[in-house]
């Protein structure tokens, strides 16, 4: 697996000075209120043996819930209000509706109410608010390993095995197996369709080893320290060994590809995972590894849509040939806030 997700898919570029828009941060600034039945006389469909008389009008049920991630979320606002909070102004409230359905009370006709909604703001904020300059990308390359007991109970006979580590011919000391990583700046000028290097390729630094998960605060400043920290595994970078076996774990439905899952989930067993190997059980830095990297693309000029592209080599383990993978990042909008130029005082 390579993760490359940034903490923030808005940047901004004022010379060669990269902001990064912290959208938790800008969403705390938001209020949405529960929804309110109007008060209006619902709508009735499929009305059959008086479903839709007037003395069948049910009660109004629950409201639905408050947009979560939706074009009425506040997530969605707060994104779109990235340019307000990085030059400073005002943030705008909204209103909105949504519909519950229920049948009336003799069991017939369907009585649909409608509810209204609304999300309030702090209203004005200064320049850079929830915004900080930085230059850095940053990622890691995972591994675990995974066992499935026989069903006779006879022993385990399924395994992944993802160690990133192995003794060194010469030493006998544990050296990272992930080498020659390359990050690659690349940009779109046709929303995604193509794809040019616009920067790169750079070598990273892989030799460091986080036997712990996910390395801590990573999307910053990718400390190798580490605590045992869950993230979604994903078998992005594909995998080696016995294709026919893929099948039997987690969930696969695609040879080469297994369903994306929290990696305590995968070593406790949990939402649908076979693994019952006791040692494994929410054991993060035993049967976890990740090796974080960080590379800059600095003097970034020009607004657009950029990914960053990594590839490298996983060394061969237990008789199974070198693994090379390609993976690409999601991509990250740079610009559109191109009227104001705040100080930048880099956290």
């Amino acid at each position: 697996m390579v993760d490359m997700t940034p903490n923030s898919n808005a940047f901004q570029i004022t010379g060669t000075t990269t902001w990064t828009f912290d959208r938790d941060c800008a969403e705390a600034d938001y209020t949405a209120s529960a929804g309110v039945w109007n008060g209006n006389t619902p709508t009735c469909t499929g009305g059959g043996q008086h479903g839709c008389d007037a003395g069948n009008q049910p009660t109004p049920p629950p409201a639905p819930p408050v947009d979560p991630h939706g074009p009425d979320s506040i997530e969605h606002h707060a994104q779109q209000d990235r340019c307000t909070f990085f030059c400073g102004g005002t943030l705008d409230g909204w209103n909105y509706t949504n519909t519950a359905t229920v049948d009336g009370l003799n069991g017939n006709g369907h009585w649909t109410f409608t509810y209204n909604y609304s999300a309030t703001t702090v209203g004005a904020v200064g320049e850079a608010t929830c915004w900080t300059c930085n230059e850095s990308f940053c990622g890691f390359v995972a591994g675990e390993s995974f066992l499935k007991k026989a069903r006779d109970n006879s022993g385990w006979d399924k395994k992944y095995s993802f160690t990133l580590t192995a003794p060194d011919p010469i030493t006998g000391l544990p050296v990272s197996r992930v080498t020659n990583v390359m990050a690659t700046l690349q940009a779109s000028t046709d929303m995604g369709v193509t794809w040019n290097d616009v920067q790169g390729p750079f070598a990273l630094d892989t030799s460091s080893i986080v036997s712990c998960g996910r390395p801590n605060d990573l999307a910053t400043f990718c400390d190798n320290a580490g605590t045992p920290t869950d993230y979604i595994y994903d078998a992005n970078a594909g995998f080696g060994g016995n294709v026919a076996a893929v099948g039997t774990f987690l969930h696969s439905s695609i040879a080469g590809h297994m369903t994306p899952d929290l990696t305590n989930n995968i070593l406790s067993g949990l939402n649908g995972s076979p693994d019952n190997f006791p040692n494994n059980n929410n054991n993060l830095c035993a049967y976890s590894e990740t090796a974080p990297f960080s590379v800059d693309f600095p003097g970034i000029t020009a607004a657009g849509s950029y990914r960053v592209h990594v590839t490298g080599t996983v060394k061969g383990n237990a008789g199974v040939a070198d693994q090379q993978f390609s993976v690409s990042g999601g991509g990250t909008v740079i610009g559109g806030c191109d009227t104001c130029t705040p100080v930048c005082n880099p956290e």
